[in-house]
């Protein structure tokens, strides 16, 4: 079961981020969701992005300016 770790406002939308224990590595694992602010507007295609070792959700969804686009774009975005 996943815990909502934190909620922000980001390009209009928000980013949610959770964490979870993992099955297979029995270790904590963290990953975010950024929503767009047209949520409400029928189906929203999703697209998901795994890390890198040294890339972490945050790293994409704010520093890389993929929330940005995804806010622009209409998509929510998984990391």
């Amino acid at each position: 079961m996943s815990k909502l770790v934190s909620a922000s406002r980001l390009f209009g939308g928000m980013v949610k981020q959770f964490i979870h224990e993992s099955s297979v590595t029995k270790t904590p694992m963290r990953y975010s969701v950024f929503l767009p602010p047209n949520l409400k507007q029928g189906s929203i295609p999703v697209l998901y992005y795994l890390s890198g070792l040294t890339c972490t959700d945050e790293n994409f969804t704010h520093k890389a300016g993929a929330a940005q686009h995804a806010a622009k774009h209409n998509l929510i975005l998984v990391a």
